[in-house]
């Protein structure tokens, strides 16, 4: 068979350009900041006002800002890592319910479980449109209530003892609860905002410290400026763009977990429910 470049799937390539655009975006932000630091130690050294000789000590001050910058990225990946699992235990829960409403049937074909099916697929977009910051948390729980109303209408369709099923299909519901408030309170919850604002104190006084320091090779002097500040600042960029892994809605943030399997699982329980 011939290979039809059509065939190529072009969705994918549209999420990769924009998400590599932000990224180009912000350091090109940083890069411009970089010049102007770098136009300002110009400045400084042919006006004769640069007073802070070069030591061990700076040295150090360089060292000890680094540190502080790793220990925060540490701490905001921790919860990025965490975060990445979130979508695709959504995307579990809501096929793994999907398909115990549809066992009702099986068991009981007289039951009527198109109701609960929508219900889930409704619930599913809604978890979509919610992550995207399209609709509200309440609008979103309200949605999971609705969802909740008509599994347990469902779930009376079953005849007999069949508690495990009842309690299974209770149970995935609560996982998605659990989930949502989950990603709310990464949302919410900043990472020890004292640290990042000692984080910010040291990067201002390092830049002024490089600014004001003594140059006999101003080249040399400008260089070792421009690679520090660029890494300083780049990091308190993307600490700050993934200390909130789910700024889906945000054309700033370059760095948020995917969604995707979210995506594909929906559209699945979309067909299911037809």
């Amino acid at each position: 068979m011939a290979f039809d470049p059509r065939q190529i799937k072009k969705l994918p390539l549209i999420r990769f350009s924009a998400a590599r655009l932000r990224r180009l975006r912000k350091v090109r932000g940083v890069f411009m900041q970089v010049l102007v630091l770098c136009a300002v130690k110009v400045a400084v050294h042919f006006c004769g006002l640069e007073r802070i000789s070069v030591n061990q000590l700076f040295s150090a001050m360089v060292a000890s800002t680094i540190f502080l910058l790793g220990f925060l990225l540490n701490g905001v990946l921790t919860d990025f890592k965490e975060s990445e699992k979130i979508p695709a235990e959504l995307a579990t829960s809501l096929q793994t319910l999907n398909l115990e409403i549809q066992a009702i049937q099986i068991y009981h074909p007289e039951a009527q479980i198109a109701p609960a099916l929508s219900a889930v697929t409704g619930l599913g977009q809604s978890l979509l449109d919610w992550l995207k910051e399209r609709i509200s948390t309440e609008q979103m729980l309200a949605c999971h209530t609705q969802a909740h109303a008509a599994v347990v209408g469902a779930a009376l369709q079953i005849k007999g003892d069949a508690s495990t099923l009842r309690g299974r299909l209770m149970q995935d519901l609560a996982v998605v609860l659990a989930k949502v408030n989950r990603v709310q309170a990464i949302r919410d919850t900043s990472f020890v905002p004292l640290v990042y604002w000692m984080a910010d104190i040291a990067a201002v006084l390092l830049f002024a410290g490089l600014v004001m320091a003594k140059a006999e090779n101003l080249p040399e002097s400008v260089f070792f400026l421009a690679v520090i500040s660029f890494i300083v600042i780049l990091l308190l960029r993307l600490i700050d763009d993934i200390d909130n892994p789910f700024g889906l809605s945000d054309i700033n943030s370059a760095e948020d977990v995917s969604i995707e399997l979210l995506e594909k699982a929906v559209d699945r329980l979309r067909v299911a429910s037809k």
